[in-house]
Protein backbone atom coordinates (compact mmCIF):
# COMPACT_ATOMS: atom_id res chain seq x y z
CA UNK A 1 0.00 0.00 0.00
CA UNK A 2 1.12 3.48 -0.96
CA UNK A 3 1.09 5.96 1.74
CA UNK A 4 0.15 9.80 1.12
CA UNK A 5 0.19 11.47 4.29
CA UNK A 6 1.40 14.75 5.52
CA UNK A 7 4.89 13.42 6.87
CA UNK A 8 6.89 10.94 5.55
CA UNK A 9 9.16 10.82 8.91
CA UNK A 10 7.74 11.12 12.67
CA UNK A 11 10.44 11.54 14.91
CA UNK A 12 9.56 10.31 18.23
CA UNK A 13 11.60 12.25 20.74
CA UNK A 14 12.72 15.60 22.83
CA UNK A 15 15.28 17.36 21.20
CA UNK A 16 18.24 18.05 22.54
CA UNK A 17 21.34 20.46 23.38
CA UNK A 18 24.46 18.99 22.22
CA UNK A 19 27.19 21.03 24.56
CA UNK A 20 30.40 19.68 22.82
CA UNK A 21 34.09 19.49 24.06
CA UNK A 22 37.24 18.36 22.74
CA UNK A 23 40.29 16.74 24.50
CA UNK A 24 43.06 14.42 22.39
CA UNK A 25 42.07 11.83 24.24
CA UNK A 26 39.08 10.76 26.28
CA UNK A 27 39.61 10.38 29.96
CA UNK A 28 39.32 7.10 31.85
CA UNK A 29 37.43 6.58 35.01
CA UNK A 30 40.05 8.71 37.63
CA UNK A 31 41.94 10.46 35.45
CA UNK A 32 42.01 14.11 34.52
CA UNK A 33 42.54 15.87 30.98
CA UNK A 34 42.85 18.64 29.78
CA UNK A 35 40.27 20.07 26.85
CA UNK A 36 38.34 22.98 25.34
CA UNK A 37 34.99 24.21 24.40
CA UNK A 38 33.86 23.19 20.95
CA UNK A 39 30.49 24.86 20.51
CA UNK A 40 26.87 24.25 21.55
CA UNK A 41 24.75 22.59 18.92
CA UNK A 42 21.13 21.25 18.26
CA UNK A 43 20.95 17.90 18.77
CA UNK A 44 18.59 14.88 19.76
CA UNK A 45 19.12 11.31 17.83
CA UNK A 46 15.26 11.65 17.13
CA UNK A 47 15.51 15.26 15.89
CA UNK A 48 18.89 14.57 13.93
CA UNK A 49 17.19 12.23 11.77
CA UNK A 50 14.35 14.38 11.50
CA UNK A 51 16.50 17.08 10.01
CA UNK A 52 18.22 14.28 7.72
CA UNK A 53 15.22 13.31 6.35
CA UNK A 54 14.04 17.05 5.31
CA UNK A 55 17.62 17.83 3.91
CA UNK A 56 17.27 14.72 1.66
CA UNK A 57 13.83 15.74 -0.19
CA UNK A 58 11.42 14.03 2.29
CA UNK A 59 8.75 15.38 4.66
CA UNK A 60 9.15 15.12 8.12
CA UNK A 61 8.24 16.36 12.12
CA UNK A 62 9.32 16.00 15.06
CA UNK A 63 7.18 14.89 18.30
CA UNK A 64 8.11 15.89 21.91
CA UNK A 65 8.88 18.15 24.40
CA UNK A 66 11.22 21.25 24.98
CA UNK A 67 12.00 22.79 28.34
CA UNK A 68 10.90 26.82 29.04
CA UNK A 69 14.99 27.07 29.28
CA UNK A 70 16.84 29.80 26.96
CA UNK A 71 18.13 26.59 24.45
CA UNK A 72 14.19 26.39 23.92
CA UNK A 73 14.08 28.85 21.10
CA UNK A 74 17.35 27.96 19.68
CA UNK A 75 15.92 23.95 19.67
CA UNK A 76 12.64 24.57 17.83
CA UNK A 77 14.33 27.36 15.44
CA UNK A 78 17.13 25.25 14.03
CA UNK A 79 14.60 22.06 13.17
CA UNK A 80 12.41 24.95 11.44
CA UNK A 81 15.65 25.81 9.42
CA UNK A 82 15.92 22.59 7.74
CA UNK A 83 12.01 22.55 7.02
CA UNK A 84 11.43 19.74 10.17
CA UNK A 85 7.38 20.57 11.34
CA UNK A 86 7.14 21.59 15.03
CA UNK A 87 3.56 21.25 15.35
CA UNK A 88 3.78 18.54 17.62
CA UNK A 89 6.35 20.05 19.35
CA UNK A 90 5.27 21.46 22.74
CA UNK A 91 6.92 23.30 25.46
CA UNK A 92 6.99 21.88 29.38
CA UNK A 93 6.86 24.31 31.57
CA UNK A 94 9.22 25.03 34.23
CA UNK A 95 11.78 22.36 32.59
CA UNK A 96 14.90 22.30 31.02
CA UNK A 97 15.56 21.21 27.79
CA UNK A 98 17.38 17.44 26.98
CA UNK A 99 21.35 18.04 27.11
CA UNK A 100 23.96 16.21 26.14
CA UNK A 101 27.49 16.66 27.05
CA UNK A 102 29.55 15.41 24.31
CA UNK A 103 33.33 14.88 24.78
CA UNK A 104 35.21 14.84 21.32
CA UNK A 105 38.91 12.97 20.70
CA UNK A 106 41.27 13.70 17.67
CA UNK A 107 40.45 10.53 16.86
CA UNK A 108 37.06 11.97 15.84
CA UNK A 109 35.29 9.31 18.60
CA UNK A 110 32.95 10.81 21.25
CA UNK A 111 31.86 9.60 24.42
CA UNK A 112 28.15 11.22 25.73
CA UNK A 113 26.34 11.99 28.77
CA UNK A 114 22.67 12.20 27.75
CA UNK A 115 20.68 14.26 30.48
CA UNK A 116 17.03 13.58 29.18
CA UNK A 117 14.00 15.71 30.43
CA UNK A 118 11.77 13.85 33.02
CA UNK A 119 9.91 11.07 31.29
CA UNK A 120 5.89 12.22 30.60
CA UNK A 121 3.17 10.15 29.77
CA UNK A 122 2.19 11.03 25.75
CA UNK A 123 -1.25 12.72 25.24
CA UNK A 124 -3.09 9.82 23.46
CA UNK A 125 -5.06 12.34 21.10
CA UNK A 126 -2.18 14.46 20.11
CA UNK A 127 0.06 11.38 19.63
CA UNK A 128 -2.88 9.35 17.66
CA UNK A 129 -3.38 12.48 15.53
CA UNK A 130 0.18 12.84 14.79
CA UNK A 131 0.35 9.14 14.10
CA UNK A 132 -2.11 9.16 11.21
CA UNK A 133 -0.74 12.22 9.48
CA UNK A 134 2.92 10.04 9.63
CA UNK A 135 4.22 7.04 6.56
CA UNK A 136 6.38 5.91 9.64
CA UNK A 137 7.37 6.54 13.31
CA UNK A 138 10.93 6.15 14.02
CA UNK A 139 11.96 6.29 17.69
CA UNK A 140 15.10 5.23 20.12
CA UNK A 141 13.13 3.78 22.87
CA UNK A 142 14.89 3.86 25.83
CA UNK A 143 11.63 3.70 28.27
CA UNK A 144 9.97 1.04 27.26
CA UNK A 145 6.21 1.63 28.34
CA UNK A 146 6.15 4.86 26.27
CA UNK A 147 7.17 2.82 23.24
CA UNK A 148 4.65 0.39 23.68
CA UNK A 149 2.84 2.58 23.92
CA UNK A 150 3.79 4.73 20.77
CA UNK A 151 3.48 1.15 18.70
CA UNK A 152 0.48 0.31 19.98
CA UNK A 153 -1.23 3.76 18.48
CA UNK A 154 0.88 3.40 15.15
CA UNK A 155 -0.55 0.09 14.64
CA UNK A 156 -4.04 1.55 14.79
CA UNK A 157 -2.72 4.24 12.81
CA UNK A 158 -1.78 2.06 9.61
CA UNK A 159 1.82 3.48 10.74
CA UNK A 160 5.33 1.44 10.41
CA UNK A 161 7.16 1.88 13.39
CA UNK A 162 11.16 2.00 13.01
CA UNK A 163 13.47 2.22 16.03
CA UNK A 164 17.11 2.38 16.90
CA UNK A 165 18.87 0.15 19.48
CA UNK A 166 21.83 0.81 21.06
CA UNK A 167 23.75 -1.00 24.07
CA UNK A 168 22.34 1.87 26.44
CA UNK A 169 18.40 1.41 25.28
CA UNK A 170 18.49 -1.97 25.50
CA UNK A 171 21.43 -3.74 27.30
CA UNK A 172 19.98 -7.47 27.91
CA UNK A 173 18.54 -10.09 25.66
CA UNK A 174 15.07 -9.50 27.38
CA UNK A 175 15.40 -5.01 26.66
CA UNK A 176 16.14 -6.33 23.10
CA UNK A 177 13.14 -8.39 21.86
CA UNK A 178 10.69 -6.46 24.07
CA UNK A 179 11.39 -3.62 21.59
CA UNK A 180 12.45 -5.64 18.35
CA UNK A 181 8.93 -7.31 18.70
CA UNK A 182 6.93 -4.09 18.09
CA UNK A 183 8.69 -2.43 15.22
CA UNK A 184 8.50 -2.43 11.89
CA UNK A 185 12.10 -1.81 10.50
CA UNK A 186 15.21 -2.10 13.51
CA UNK A 187 18.28 -0.40 13.48
CA UNK A 188 21.22 -1.28 15.97
CA UNK A 189 25.11 0.22 15.64
CA UNK A 190 27.51 -2.70 16.62
CA UNK A 191 27.25 -2.38 20.62
CA UNK A 192 23.57 -2.57 20.63
CA UNK A 193 23.58 -5.47 18.48
CA UNK A 194 26.26 -7.41 20.62
CA UNK A 195 24.81 -6.04 23.73
CA UNK A 196 20.81 -7.87 22.65
CA UNK A 197 21.87 -11.07 20.73
CA UNK A 198 25.21 -11.96 22.02
CA UNK A 199 25.96 -12.77 18.51
CA UNK A 200 27.97 -11.20 15.18
CA UNK A 201 25.66 -9.20 13.04
CA UNK A 202 25.61 -12.17 10.10
CA UNK A 203 22.67 -13.16 7.77
CA UNK A 204 21.56 -16.37 10.65
CA UNK A 205 21.70 -13.45 13.71
CA UNK A 206 19.52 -11.46 11.98
CA UNK A 207 16.96 -13.93 10.77
CA UNK A 208 16.38 -14.82 14.05
CA UNK A 209 15.44 -11.23 14.75
CA UNK A 210 13.14 -11.29 11.61
CA UNK A 211 11.74 -14.07 12.89
CA UNK A 212 9.50 -11.96 15.65
CA UNK A 213 8.02 -9.82 13.50
CA UNK A 214 9.99 -6.92 11.85
CA UNK A 215 9.86 -6.67 8.30
CA UNK A 216 13.53 -5.36 7.98
CA UNK A 217 17.12 -5.38 10.43
CA UNK A 218 19.96 -3.04 9.88
CA UNK A 219 23.21 -3.09 11.81
CA UNK A 220 25.64 -0.39 10.99
CA UNK A 221 29.16 -1.07 11.79
CA UNK A 222 30.77 2.41 12.05
CA UNK A 223 34.10 2.62 9.85
CA UNK A 224 32.94 -1.55 9.26
CA UNK A 225 29.91 -0.18 7.02
CA UNK A 226 26.25 -1.59 7.01
CA UNK A 227 24.84 -5.37 7.04
CA UNK A 228 21.06 -5.69 6.97
CA UNK A 229 18.04 -8.24 6.11
CA UNK A 230 14.82 -8.54 4.73
CA UNK A 231 11.76 -11.08 6.34
CA UNK A 232 11.85 -12.54 2.49
CA UNK A 233 15.85 -13.52 3.44
CA UNK A 234 17.43 -11.20 0.96
CA UNK A 235 20.90 -10.38 2.52
CA UNK A 236 23.17 -7.28 2.32
CA UNK A 237 26.46 -5.71 3.20
CA UNK A 238 28.05 -2.33 2.36
CA UNK A 239 31.35 -1.28 3.03
CA UNK A 240 31.99 2.48 4.55
CA UNK A 241 33.01 4.83 2.29
CA UNK A 242 36.40 7.05 2.56
CA UNK A 243 35.82 9.72 4.54
CA UNK A 244 38.23 12.44 6.26
CA UNK A 245 36.53 12.02 9.69
CA UNK A 246 36.61 14.94 11.95
CA UNK A 247 33.33 14.35 14.10
CA UNK A 248 30.95 11.01 14.13
CA UNK A 249 28.34 12.33 16.28
CA UNK A 250 25.05 12.03 14.62
CA UNK A 251 26.75 9.23 11.88
CA UNK A 252 24.66 6.74 12.41
CA UNK A 253 21.79 8.93 12.76
CA UNK A 254 21.98 10.44 9.62
CA UNK A 255 22.69 6.35 8.18
CA UNK A 256 19.50 5.86 9.63
CA UNK A 257 17.59 8.79 8.09
CA UNK A 258 18.83 8.36 4.46
CA UNK A 259 18.34 4.32 4.74
CA UNK A 260 14.44 5.00 5.58
CA UNK A 261 14.53 7.36 2.88
CA UNK A 262 16.10 4.84 0.46
CA UNK A 263 13.08 2.57 1.49
CA UNK A 264 10.73 4.96 1.46
CA UNK A 265 12.18 5.71 -2.61
CA UNK A 266 11.71 1.66 -3.28
CA UNK A 267 15.31 0.99 -3.32
CA UNK A 268 16.15 -2.41 -3.16
CA UNK A 269 17.86 -3.55 0.28
CA UNK A 270 21.53 -3.65 -0.87
CA UNK A 271 20.89 0.00 -2.78
CA UNK A 272 19.26 1.37 0.69
CA UNK A 273 22.46 0.34 2.65
CA UNK A 274 24.66 1.88 0.26
CA UNK A 275 22.40 4.74 0.33
CA UNK A 276 22.80 5.17 3.71
CA UNK A 277 26.41 4.09 4.08
CA UNK A 278 27.14 7.42 1.69
CA UNK A 279 24.99 10.00 3.80
CA UNK A 280 26.82 8.92 6.78
CA UNK A 281 30.38 9.54 5.20
CA UNK A 282 29.21 13.38 4.74
CA UNK A 283 28.18 13.79 8.16
CA UNK A 284 31.48 12.51 9.75
CA UNK A 285 33.61 15.10 7.55
CA UNK A 286 32.51 18.41 9.53
CA UNK A 287 31.48 19.36 12.91
CA UNK A 288 28.58 18.92 15.04
CA UNK A 289 25.83 15.80 13.94
CA UNK A 290 24.01 18.86 11.75
CA UNK A 291 26.54 20.68 9.84
CA UNK A 292 27.15 17.90 7.43
CA UNK A 293 24.22 16.37 6.12
CA UNK A 294 23.86 16.18 2.72
CA UNK A 295 21.08 16.64 0.32
CA UNK A 296 20.15 14.06 -2.17
CA UNK A 297 22.31 15.31 -4.65
CA UNK A 298 25.23 15.00 -2.37
CA UNK A 299 24.73 11.22 -1.34
CA UNK A 300 23.83 10.27 -5.07
CA UNK A 301 27.41 11.81 -6.20
CA UNK A 302 29.05 9.54 -3.74
CA UNK A 303 26.51 6.45 -4.13
CA UNK A 304 25.15 6.90 -7.55
CA UNK A 305 21.67 7.86 -8.58
CA UNK A 306 18.16 5.99 -7.95
CA UNK A 307 16.33 4.67 -10.80
CA UNK A 308 13.76 7.04 -11.56
CA UNK A 309 11.29 4.09 -11.57
CA UNK A 310 11.70 3.79 -7.62
CA UNK A 311 10.73 7.10 -6.89
CA UNK A 312 7.87 7.63 -4.73
CA UNK A 313 7.11 4.88 -3.67
CA UNK A 314 6.58 4.44 0.05
CA UNK A 315 5.25 0.62 0.96
CA UNK A 316 3.68 -0.36 3.84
Amino acid sequence: MEMNRRWDVLAFGDPCVDIVLAADQLPVIGEKVLGRPVGVFAGGTEANVACAVARLGRRSAVYGRVGSDAHAAMLRRTLEDFGVGTEPLVVEPSAQSACAIAMLAGSGERAIVYLPMPPRPADPPSLDNALHQAAIAYSMPYELDAFLTLSRAARRASTLVAIDIEAAVAPDAAAMWSRVEAADIVFFNEDGFLAGTGEQPGREALGKLLRAGPRRVVVSLGAGGAVAMDRDGTFASQAAFPAKVVDTTGAGDTFNAAFLVAYMDGRPLAEALRFGCAAASCTVAAMGARAGLPDRAAVESIAGPMPAAAQGAVSC
